[in-house]
């Protein structure tokens, strides 16, 4: 049987683990915003990553999620705008929170069409490897 602790977190160490987990995250958005692959994945823990596409399907490792990024990435000439906007954290205990945001963007293609899109998000971050990584996403349109 396992030991179950019900210790309750401080207010300190809250704010520190949340503190930890927006600078990561803003790290993941500086590097959406600079069509970055290599730097986007080093905030998303490859081993562990499952998660669930705004069209409902399930992204069952790293890779798919990989695909998609590259491909979006790739078909961008320049992000023109990406906005983060009621960004949550629940810190669940001092090695698993959850962040919540919805978003707004504008991108120009390099087929030259703009492309604007907004959307919510909520990403499972965890500190089990020593620093902070998504080890899941689940996306979803605005409509």
């Amino acid at each position: 049987m396992v030991a179950v602790c019900s210790m309750k977190l401080s207010e300190e160490i809250q704010y520190e683990i949340e503190r930890e987990i927006r600078q990561s995250f803003n790290g993941l958005v500086e590097a959406a915003r600079a069509l970055d692959v290599r730097r986007y994945f080093e905030f998303i823990d490859a081993e562990k990553f499952v998660g669930l596409n705004a069209d409902g399907s399930n992204w069952n490792s790293i890779d798919e999620l990989r695909e998609l990024i590259e491909a979006g990435f790739n078909s961008i000439e320049r992000v023109e705008s990406l906005e983060f906007i009621n960004i949550r954290i629940s810190v669940i205990d001092v090695n698993t929170a959850v962040l919540v945001n919805e978003y707004q963007q504008r991108v120009l293609l390099k087929s030259g069409t703009h492309y604007d899109d907004a959307g919510g998000g909520a990403q499972v971050w965890s500190k089990a490897s020593g620093k902070w990584l998504i080890v899941s996403i689940a996306a979803s349109p605005k409509h």
